[in-house]
């Protein structure tokens, strides 16, 4: 049984480190005053310019794909000149203290459709946008991995593992918004974005409880749960059980080149982003900003409970000869079909339905997060500092970032800027942006996580690096067309350039 649960370990950290998925802003665009979608930071954030426009093709998109817990460094280290994986029963790391309580696996996509922003003559800022988003994450309770790890060596007698953080949580919706900011003096600035929401598809399973409880004979998991589901489905499943939903897959197949029944609501939401800055004097700014605070309101969708009741207790006793073809030789196949068989046999037995489906529709919450900033100016706001707070809200949990930032604004067409993810950047990570003013174009280049330190991997008797201590990335890339980027400065144009 401990054979199983290190293989199934092993499945399961490949797949997090390489995987590494947690869309979210980035965070060192916080100090790059020259992009004009920076406002999805804090809708209180002014471009500098009198208007943008951003279209499919010249376009604003920013992705994340990352983990809260490993890298590869968690994974393989060098220990007295020899490479070898953390599990080595000679390594001296304990894999276990690498994981967090809640290691979230995350992956988020946002990608403007359209997007228009003019400054207005009556004073404030106004935007139009039309956004594209996919947010799925899979959350792992830190207890999933004492028990793969620690296995059954250290027990003597029963052993219980609170897996209740097991969780998925994906949802697919486009959204038109409006917003508007405004800089009420020399000191206030507030701001306010309106979003409605065209749900497109959405899935989700939470634990009300989940214990496994294991010992040398047997594993037993109890437990009860809710999934929800929401989609351009024509049918849902009458209950959440094996079969019921194998029926339901096999019968309900997606035509994913069907865009109009694709793009079809499946529901209808509302969300709002509020966010202020202020500045005590000239060369400080403290900014606040809730967003994303919203649901969606799914009519084509469905949940259903379930209870899990199961124990394995191994596969029987098995004999030899019963696995020996015509001519003598072991078969493996067949004892492989004999133990997937007896799996089968387990998993469908200890899930089952707990109540009907309710087709009523159902409400999801969007990931709101909690963006927190102090920036300092110095050299007539030529050279700036940063510390960045983000407080996310994932599927009933908190997610932490800290960061710190420096940035520099030599000329009105260039602004570069670095940071470094307290929490997160693992002593070698770090963050960079860069915009650029070419023309009537605006370009933003800017990622978290930039990795400094890779480590040489043979892949067909070839050296590949590969970033070593990596959790993740998140990156934007926006090419704007904009105007009113005045060379003369006005008294306004010169405030917001010192924000």
């Amino acid at each position: 049984m401990k054979k199983i649960a290190k293989n199934i370990m092993v499945l399961i950290l490949m797949a997090v480190t390489s995987v590494s998925v947690q869309a979210q802003e980035v965070s060192t665009t916080n100090m790059l005053e020259m992009a004009p979608y920076r406002h999805y930071i804090n809708p209180a954030f002014e471009p500098i310019t009198d208007g943008y426009f951003y279209i499919p093709a010249l376009s604003h998109l920013q992705l994340y794909a990352g983990n809260n817990s490993l890298s590869m460094s968690s994974l393989i280290i060098n220990q007295g000149g020899k490479t070898m994986w953390t599990l080595n029963p000679e390594s001296n790391v304990n894999l276990l203290d690498e994981f967090r309580p809640n290691t979230l696996i995350r992956a988020q996509v946002q990608a403007p459709i359209l997007g228009f922003g003019t400054r207005l003559k009556k004073g404030g800022y106004l935007h139009i946008n039309i956004d594209a988003n996919v947010d799925a994450g899979v959350g792992l309770p830190r207890d999933l991995f004492r028990f793969a790890l620690g296995g059954m060596t250290d027990l003597s007698g029963n052993n219980a593992f609170d897996l209740k953080g097991l969780g998925v949580n994906a949802q697919a919706y486009l959204s038109l918004s409006v917003g508007y900011s405004k800089q009420v003096n020399d000191h206030w600035t507030w701001g306010l974005n309106v979003k409605v929401l065209d749900g497109i598809a959405h899935a989700n399973m939470k634990q009300n409880e989940l214990a496994l409880n294991a010992n040398p004979e047997a594993w037993s998991l109890q437990g009860t749960g809710n999934v929800s589901l929401a989609g351009p489905f024509e049918s849902y499943p009458s209950e959440f059980s094996v079969d019921a939903i194998s029926n339901w897959y096999e019968s309900t197949p997606i035509d994913f080149t069907n865009y109009k029944k694709l793009l079809t609501p499946s529901g209808i939401g509302l969300a709002a982003d509020l966010g202020f800055s202020y500045k005590p004097i000239k060369y400080l700014k403290i900014s606040v900003a809730l967003t994303d605070i919203g649901a969606i309101r799914w009519m084509k969708g469905c949940t259903m409970g379930y209870k899990v009741n199961g124990t394995f207790d191994g596969v029987g006793t098995i004999n030899y000869s019963d696995y020996v073809d015509e001519n003598g030789n072991f078969n493996g196949s067949m004892l492989g079909d004999t133990l997937l068989g007896r799996l089968e046999t387990v998993y469908k037995t200890a899930l089952s339905s707990n109540g009907e489906a309710n087709n009523k529709g159902y409400f999801s919450p969007l990931t709101m997060k909690l963006n927190a900033g102090v920036d300092a100016y110095f050299a007539n706001g030529i050279i700036g500092l940063g510390l960045y707070s983000k407080t996310m809200l994932y599927n009933s949990k908190f997610y932490e970032e800290l960061t710190v930032g420096a940035a520099v604004r030599p000329a009105s067409w260039f602004n570069f800027a670095v940071s470094y993810s307290i929490l997160n950047g693992r002593g070698d990570n770090l963050g960079a942006a860069l915009g650029l003013r070419l023309g009537p174009l605006a370009i933003t280049l800017a990622a978290d996580y930039v990795p400094m330190t890779y480590a040489k991997t043979p892949i067909n008797d070839k050296n590949y690096p590969i970033p070593y201590k990596m959790q993740g990335v998140n990156m934007e890339l926006g090419i704007g067309i904009v105007w009113g980027w005045r060379h003369k400065k006005s008294k306004d144009v010169e405030k917001i350039e010192n924000l």
